[in-house]
C-alpha cells in the first residue's frame, strides 16, 4: 500500500483525499489545524490527520520522508518549500499552482534526484493546459499550425445563485482572488504586444459567450506571453488567456482599485468601523455622506453599480473592523468572506473555452473549440473543488503505478500526463467538449474569431 502526505486540508482537499482513500492509498493529512483535515479523512482507516507548522522544516522532512508522494494544497508560498524537502527525500511531489521561480529553480537538482515535481495541474493551470494541448497536438499531427490561440476560464457562481451586485461568490480565499488581481498583463493580438499595468487590468475587458449559458466578461489573466513557448506556438499571431465574470465585475473592481482598496500597506486605526476606515482611506470627514463622497471621488452617479456595490458589501456601514493594523486589500477581502459565500444548496459552475483558428498545408483554416461547464453539487463539492483537486489527485495515483516517468519541474503538457488525466475526468463526470469547424475561405484572417 503506498503512502501519500496531503499538504493541507483548505476549501480544494476533500475531493482528492476522498479519491485516494477510496482507492487503497495510505494517506497522512497534515495541516495548521489538524481538525479541518480529520473532517475531511471523516475516519476512514487509511487516514490519519497530523498537525503542520509549514515553518518547522524537521516535522515537514519526517513527513515527506516517510510517504511514497506528497501532494501540496498550501498557499502558494510553501510549494517551494514542500518541494525542497521532496528533492532532499528524493520523493516526488504534485500541486495545481503555477511554477514559480523558486519552483522552477529546483529543476535540474530534481532530474539529479529523479524527481518528478508536477506542477499547474488543477482546473486554471491544469485541464486549461490539457484540453489545450490535446486540440494543439491534434493540428500538430495534421502538419498544422496555430494562427490563433484564445482560453478563458472563470470559478463563477451558477446563474440561479446571482444574487448581489458583483455577480461573484466565492468557492476559495478571497485575498487570493484580490491580490491576482494586482498582476501585470500582457498578451499579444495581431502581433502587436499589449502590456496592462495592474491598477487598468480591469479596463482591459471584452465580452464573450460561452455555450448558451451567459455572455461573460473577460480580462487578461498575467502573462499570455510566456505560454507561446509552454505551448510551442512560438509563431501563433494571437495570444490571449482570460478570467471569466459575470457582467459589472470589472466595473466594481476597476474603480475599487481607484479608491485605493488593492492597496497592501496596513492602515493603524485602532478600533473603527467599516466606514470610518473607508472614511480614512478617502481622507474625508464624518460629515460628509459617504456613499455621495465615494461617488464625487470616482466622478460617478450616486445609484452608479460601483457605489452600490461598495454599500451592499457594508463598506460604508457602521459595523466593526475586525483587526488593527489592516491593508485596505485585507479590509475588502473580509468584507468579501462576509458576504459573497455560498449559501447552502447554491451552487458554484466552472467556464473553461478554448479557441483556436488552424491552417493547414494546404491553406484552409479550422476553427477548433473546447469548452467545459461543470456545476458543484448542492451542499456538496464544490465545482472548484473537484476540478482543481480531482486532476491532482489522479495524477498521483498515475505517478505511484508508475504510469508517469518524467522527472524535473513539469507541467501536464505533454500526452503521458495529459491523456490519461483527461480520460479519467471524462468518466467522473468532468467533460472538455471540442468542437471543429472549417472556415469559408477568405475568412480568419490571422488574429481574428
Amino acid at each position: 500500500m503506498k503512502n501519500v502526505l496531503v499538504l493541507g486540508a483548505g476549501m480544494v482537499a476533500r475531493p482528492l483525499v476522498r479519491y485516494l482513500l477510496e482507492r487503497g492509498f495510505r494517506l497522512v493529512q497534515a495541516d495548521i489545524d489538524p481538525a479541518r483535515a480529520e473532517a475531511m479523512i471523516d475516519d476512514h482507516p487509511n487516514g490519519r490527520a497530523v498537525p503542520l507548522d509549514m515553518s518547522d522544516a524537521a516535522a515537514l522532512a519526517a513527513l515527506v520522508q516517510e510517504a511514497d508522494l506528497t501532494v501540496s494544497l498550501v498557499p502558494p508560498q510553501f510549494h517551494p518549500v514542500a518541494a525542497r524537502a521532496c528533492v532532499a527525500a528524493g520523493k516526488p511531489m504534485v500541486t495545481a499552482s503555477y511554477v514559480s521561480d523558486a519552483m522552477q529553480e529546483l529543476d535540474a537538482a530534481a532530474r539529479d534526484k529523479g524527481v518528478l515535481l508536477l506542477n499547474e495541474i488543477g482546473v486554471d493551470p491544469g485541464i486549461d493546459h490539457m484540453s489545450a494541448m490535446r486540440l494543439i497536438d491534434m493540428v500538430r499531427g495534421r502538419e498544422g499550425r496555430v494562427l490563433l490561440f484564445q482560453s478563458y476560464c472563470g470559478g463563477l457562481p451558477a446563474p440561479e445563485a446571482v444574487d448581489n451586485p458583483l455577480g461573484y461568490k466565492f468557492s476559495w480565499a478571497p485575498r487570493g482572488v484580490l491580490t491576482a488581481a494586482r498582476n501585470d498583463a500582457q498578451y499579444l493580438r495581431h502581433h502587436v504586444h499589449v502590456h496592462v499595468p495592474w491598477r487598468r487590468l480591469f479596463r482591459d475587458m471584452h465580452m464573450v459567450g460561452c455555450g448558451g449559458v451567459a455572455d461573460f466578461e473577460a480580462y487578461p489573466n498575467r502573462d499570455s506571453l510566456a505560454y507561446r513557448e509552454i505551448y510551442g506556438l512560438q509563431h501563433v499571431a494571437t495570444m490571449y488567456r482570460g478570467t471569466l465574470r459575470y457582467p459589472g465585475w470589472c466595473d466594481c473592481l476597476h474603480n475599487f482599485v481607484r479608491l485605493g482598496l488593492l492597496d497592501l500597506r496596513p492602515r493603524y486605526l485602532g478600533r473603527t468601523t467599516c466606514a470610518g476606515y473607508l472614511r480614512h482611506l478617502l481622507g474625508v470627514s464624518g460629515g460628509n455622506h459617504l456613499p455621495e463622497a465615494v461617488a464625487r471621488r470616482l466622478g460617478v452617479a450616486r445609484d452608479s453599480l460601483p457605489v452600490w456595490a461598495l454599500e451592499w458589501l457594508g463598506l460604508t456601514s457602521d459595523e466593526p473592523v475586525e483587526a488593527s493594523p489592516l491593508a485596505p486589500l485585507d479590509f475588502l477581502s473580509q468584507r468579501m468572506q462576509a458576504k459573497l459565500a455560498y449559501r447552502p444548496g447554491e451552487r458554484d459552475m466552472i467556464v473553461l473555452k478554448h479557441e483556436l483558428i488552424a491552417e493547414y498545408p494546404d491553406r484552409s483554416r479550422e476553427l477548433l473549440t473546447s469548452r467545459m461547464v461543470e456545476f458543484g453539487y448542492p451542499d456538496g463539492d464544490t465545482a472548484m473543488a473537484r476540478t482543481v483537486s480531482l486532476p491532482v489527485a489522479i495524477a498521483a495515483r498515475l505517478i505511484l503505478e508508475g504510469k508517469i516517468e518524467r522527472t524535473g519541474v513539469a507541467r501536464p503538457i505533454t500526452p503521458d500526463i495529459y491523456l490519461p488525466v483527461l480520460a479519467e475526468l471524462e468518466e467522473l463526470g468532468i467533460v472538455c467538449q471540442e468542437e471543429i469547424e472549417t472556415m469559408e475561405p477568405g475568412l480568419g484572417r490571422e488574429g481574428d474569431v
